[in-house]
């Protein structure tokens, strides 16, 4: 039984819920994070929504267990490895969602119907949007998107425009990225095996990914340029020194492309996050500058 719970928790990507966090972007960004009652209400959107995904990606490796086995990496999953079973892991997973998505009805209606969106959006993108080359990609950038719009519906917060573009184009950057890492893996794998594991990738090729790259790089940082000089964000924070945060965006975004392209990184996101220390110390800094011009 202890066994069959550790695979479960395993199964639910826990170093993944990294990706929850931008729920709590528009607390941030709306400087409301020294408020006790945001915090606690981020806190339980974040680790409801990660029960949301935890099911979610449950349900997928069900799915997906044969393509998965041909994957030098995801065949060591519980699933796909056979060690936790698919009726195991089916209803372990309907009974967390019912609960998580319960939960979310009683704390905020517009949460649970962005969860639900959400939950259809991946059910549409497992059958059949996972297959469309690009659209895959932007359709898992709608899905942070999606994350902030929690963030801003749980607390009433009112969102600039800019930062659901900022995060859109950041999420399809670190797809793309994504994408040519598991490319340049599966030409690798098929020259070994002559096996595939994710369809589009064959329509993708490393050429049409760099240059998709390059643009979406120049657009992201021009992005938040535009964001941190615009004169309604910089009356909001009542401060003009926002764009001493731009150095630190760049060189963030830079050092993750010398780790895809230099480094062989890139496929896990949450592993450039907590294991390059460049990286992380450059957004503890981020942050430290961005907080420093707003309350000094």
């Amino acid at each position: 039984m202890m066994r069959t719970s550790v695979l479960f928790v395993k199964s639910m990507r826990v170093n993944q819920w990294v990706k929850n966090t931008f729920i709590f972007a528009p607390m941030i960004f709306s400087m409301r994070f020294l408020q006790v009652d945001y915090i606690k209400k981020s806190l339980l959107a974040f680790f409801l929504f990660s029960l949301v995904t935890g099911a979610i990606y449950i349900f997928n490796d069900c799915f997906d267990k044969k393509k998965d086995r041909l994957h030098p990496d995801k065949r060591k999953r519980p699933i796909a490895s056979g060690e936790l079973k698919i009726p195991t892991a089916l209803v372990g997973a309907f009974f967390m969602l019912a609960a998580a998505l319960a939960a979310i009805f009683k704390f905020n209606l517009d949460f649970f119907i962005i969860a639900v969106v959400y939950i259809l959006m991946n059910i549409l993108y497992s059958y059949f949007l996972k297959n469309i080359v690009i659209l895959d990609v932007m359709v898992i950038a709608v899905g942070f998107v999606l994350r902030v719009k929690i963030g801003g519906d749980i607390d009433n917060i009112e969102l600039s425009v800019w930062i659901l573009i900022i995060t859109f184009l950041l999420a399809i950057f670190l797809g793309l990225i994504k994408r040519r890492q598991e490319l340049l893996k599966m030409n690798n794998t098929q020259a070994n095996s002559g096996s595939e594991t994710r369809q589009t990738l064959k329509k993708y090729n490393l050429s049409l990914l760099d240059q998709l790259i390059s643009i979406t790089t120049a657009t992201t940082l021009i992005s938040y340029i535009i964001y941190v000089v615009n004169p309604n964000v910089l009356e909001k924070f009542n401060t003009k020194d926002l764009y001493l945060t731009v150095p630190f965006v760049v060189f963030g975004v830079f050092r993750y492309l010398y780790l895809t392209y230099s480094e062989g990184k890139g496929e896990n996101p949450a592993e450039i996050l907590f294991s390059d220390l460049p990286f992380t110390i450059n957004i503890i800094l981020w942050l430290a500058v961005f907080l420093a011009v707003i309350f000094y």
